[in-house]
């Protein structure tokens, strides 16, 4: 198989959403039919997993609808480019501009997808930021794969899957979203931990200083008082002898993989809307999201949606109210309070047994 530099992720795609459709209209180009074999100038024998370069390596529910996107196409093909994994391993390798390739969610491909072997996936060529769709090693590179897998485009198909928005089958159970969030986990050999006496208690805190570059779109949800707020709650989850603590993860260069597990140690995840309390996903199953809704997010089902497929978690919003006096954009703490000590009390009824009682949790969870 071949890749065609000139393609474009997106100029040319199935209005339908079919992954697999895409991979069989643009994936596999025979060799002998299509070019001759002697314009290969490189070969490679191992099954790959190529990666297209649209990938968002900064937020986490773009990055996490790829993984699932991916995770679907492997699925579909695997009996196809497993091999022997001593002598044939699966590799990924990615097509993603230089500067982007190092962040540190792009780890997360080779967590998913090579069987814990190593950090051992590598650009395809080397490109310029401004450059994406020419590789700029040598024009003249043509690349020959004896097994290749390739969905374009970053998202299609999980995007189809996991939306962010109301729809027909919100409420419903998906087994291809669970097997993925608990293969997410396995992946990065996440335990199953006993189960604790008294929940742990996260917030996920946003970048709320002068220097965030934001969008305007992130700005309608800037908050003046979050000190206040996580001190607040640390204070009443301290006096009732529950675990409390911000994760603030948004400086570039913190491990994809020590974000993951830092998420995984807690039953209750909270946070203003933003993506990332899609660390979520890594969180036992039996645990508790609150959103906190400002500025018009309530439209924004990601969280919902994934709470709701899973089945055995709960989804908790909350429409935020601004305090009458003081502060400009500050919130009242008092009602996050609320909702956070009813939330303690909820989990505490969720099931420990994940095969009891799940039509209870879909119930209570919408």
């Amino acid at each position: 198989s071949k890749i065609d530099r000139n393609y474009k992720p997106g100029a040319e795609k199935d209005r339908d959403g079919s992954t697999l459709k895409q991979m069989m209209k643009f994936l596999f180009h025979s060799t002998k039919d299509t070019y001759p074999e002697e314009e290969c100038t490189h070969y490679i024998e191992y099954p790959v997993l190529l990666v297209d370069h649209d990938i968002d390596s900064n937020n986490w529910w773009f990055l996490l609808l790829s993984l699932l996107k991916h995770y679907i196409t492997l699925g579909v093909v695997q009996p196809n480019v497993t091999g022997n994994y001593n002598n044939d391993n699966l590799r990924v390798l990615h097509t993603i501009p230089d500067g982007l390739y190092f962040r540190a969610f792009m780890d997360s491909f080779e967590f998913m997808f090579q069987n814990r072997r190593g950090r051992d996936s590598r650009q395809i060529w080397h490109t310029k930021e401004e450059s994406k769709y020419k590789n700029s090693d040598n024009n003249s590179k043509r690349y020959c794969f004896r097994k290749l897998v390739w969905s374009p485009g970053a998202m299609d198909g999980g995007s189809d899957i996991l939306l962010n928005r109301r729809h027909p089958y919100q409420n419903c159970f998906s087994s291809i979203i669970y097997s993925y969030a608990s293969h997410l986990k396995a992946s990065l050999g996440i335990p199953t931990l006993p189960r604790p006496g008294q929940p742990r208690v996260v917030w996920v805190g946003r970048n709320m200083t002068e220097t965030a570059e934001l969008s305007d779109w992130q700005k309608k949800r800037l908050i003046s008082n979050q000190d206040e707020i996580t001190k607040y709650l640390l204070k009443k989850c301290s006096s009732q002898g529950i675990e409390f603590q911000t994760a603030e993860y948004y400086k570039e260069g913190v491990a994809y993989e020590e974000q993951a597990n830092f998420a995984s140690r807690f039953n209750i995840m909270m946070g203003i809307h933003g993506a990332g309390l899609n660390m979520f996903h890594f969180m036992p199953f039996h645990s508790i999201v609150i959103e906190i809704h400002i500025g018009g997010t309530t439209a924004q089902r990601n969280s919902a949606n994934f709470v709701t497929h899973t089945l055995e978690n709960k989804y908790v919003p909350h429409i935020a109210s601004k305090k009458k006096w003081g502060q400009k954009n500050a919130l009242a703490v008092e009602p996050i309070w609320s909702v956070l000590k009813q939330a303690i009390q909820d989990w505490k009824t969720l099931p420990q047994d994940i095969h009891n009682n799940k039509n209870d949790i879909l119930d209570t969870a919408v």
